[in-house]
């Protein structure tokens, strides 16, 4: 029953109205911010919301960490609770059973989120790409000494493991599949302490070739597992070329990452070059959560494509030539360990302290590929620069030589459906000719200067046959 003590005759009345029509008219003590202002004294430091991802985050000790399970309305519902015993411990159980309503404590959650005690923006969050969270404490991976941890780092990433110990049987692993490539085994682990950091100077992203079970998802997979969090899988459908652009909530969940693994690559398939190339690039971009905001961030990771098969570039130009570092891994065991991921899961620690030694080193020298790197990339971009190839076996290059644009375009698409490629326009050609010979207009048409079809491709000769 209602305690109308301390209200005059009129506003009893109206609150004796009220609470037959349903509605209570509380007091400020139990409104609805006075409420959110409780939850606020008792959880400010412990608990922050980011509107931008549309996700309350708590304290763990470490990190702060996502609340998967909802925990944060237990704690409104608490709040609630609590101010509905006052207000029966005072004779207000009009008040008390307008507390324990789920209305008041979704009310309460929603009011908290927006409290600057709790707010923060996502930039905030995981911002120095040089500290690497880890259970043991924070390292600075400029000079490899550990911090303690803090909430105010807004870290919401951590490693599996703390460094610690040695690896013997990684070493032995790097060894046996690279076949004792000393050069290979220095860039491997530079590549992986470059991992660490979330920097993307090198703005590089690494393909592994190689035939099945030989060792090359292992050694990802096991150095994924040492990131914890600051690793993460992504489908290979997001960097190979498809008809429809994937969903922007597979590149939203790259946020954050330091590594990033695909795998599987598929015979015939082809990168998505103008999406890797701006997740590669250094600059910001734009992505969306399932039922959450659009938020921009800027890509720390580095990316790892892993497979059988190399995929083809539609345009093999600069930037990807700048952006690849293709590793074959050609090792196959004699006889298959199966229980080799056990046991290299068994170093973690020492792996990781590993990986904090390459990030140094890499610092000192940065990625340097080795002869192997340089060699499969100078052989992959031959093999897929097709206007080099066409040029090669069509026309006579000379500083005298003039070819009719669309005579050489003709050509080129015979040559290039002969072979199952897309010969695409002759606008686009023609602007992938003039990166190398001048273009000029005459009374015949436009005209190359330097470069003509040969006596094969001038007398009709099926280029099918070449």
């Amino acid at each position: 029953m209602a305690d109308f003590k301390g209200m005059g005759e009129d506003e009893a009345a109206a609150f004796a109205g009220d609470a037959m029509a349903g509605k209570i008219v509380l007091p400020p003590e139990f409104s609805e911010d006075a409420l959110a202002l409780r939850f606020t004294d008792q959880h400010a430091g412990q608990l922050v919301h980011v509107a931008e991802w549309g996700q309350w985050r708590r304290w763990d000790g470490c990190r702060w960490a996502e609340d998967k399970t909802l925990a944060i309305f237990d704690l409104a519902r608490l709040v609630c609770r609590r101010a509905a015993e006052e207000a029966l411990a005072e004779g207000k159980a009009g008040i008390a059973s307008q507390m324990a309503a789920a209305r008041t404590v979704s009310a309460v959650e929603r009011l908290a989120r927006y409290d600057r005690k709790h707010a923060r923006a996502s930039d905030a969050f995981d911002a120095d790409p040089w500290m690497l969270n880890t259970p043991a404490g924070v390292v600075d991976l400029r000079t490899a000494r550990m911090r303690h941890h803090r909430p105010g780092n807004l870290f919401t990433k951590v490693t599996a493991v703390g460094p610690g110990g040695d690896c013997p049987r990684w070493l032995a692993f790097l060894e046996e599949i690279t076949r004792g490539d000393a050069e290979v085994v220095r860039y491997l682990h530079r590549w992986c302490g470059y991992c660490l950091t979330g920097d993307t100077r090198e703005h590089a992203f690494m393909a592994v070739i190689g035939p099945g079970g030989n060792g090359k998802g292992t050694f990802f997979n096991t150095f994924a597992a040492a990131m914890g969090d600051y690793a993460t899988t992504a489908p290979m459908e997001l960097f190979a070329a498809r008809q429809h652009a994937p969903h922007e909530a597979g590149v939203a969940g790259l946020r954050g990452a330091r590594l990033v693994l695909a795998q599987e690559t598929e015979a015939g398939a082809r990168f998505a070059e103008a999406r890797i190339k701006a997740l590669t690039g250094g600059d910001r971009i734009k992505a969306k959560l399932l039922y959450a905001n659009p938020f921009e961030f800027t890509p720390a990771f580095k990316l790892v494509l892993v497979g059988n098969h190399r995929p083809a570039l539609r345009n093999p130009d600069a930037a990807m030539r700048r952006r690849l570092q293709l590793l074959p891994l050609t090792f196959v065991p004699p006889v298959p360990n199966r229980a080799l991921a056990d046991q290299l899961r068994e170093e973690l620690p020492g792996i990781l302290a590993w990986a904090i030694r390459g990030c140094l080193e890499w610092q000192r020298i940065g990625l340097a590929p080795p002869a192997a790197v340089l060699e499969a990339v100078a052989d992959y971009f031959a093999e897929q620069d097709l206007a080099a190839q066409w040029i090669q076996e069509r026309c006579d290059v000379h500083p005298s030589a003039e070819g009719p644009s669309r005579a050489l375009f003709q050509d080129w698409r015979r040559w290039a459906e002969a072979r199952g490629e897309e010969a695409g326009t002759e606008k686009s050609f023609s602007a992938s000719l003039e990166r190398d010979y001048a273009k000029k207009k005459t009374k015949r048409g436009a005209m190359f200067i330097g470069l003509r079809l040969n006596a094969a491709a001038s007398s009709g000769t099926d280029p099918d046959r070449w």
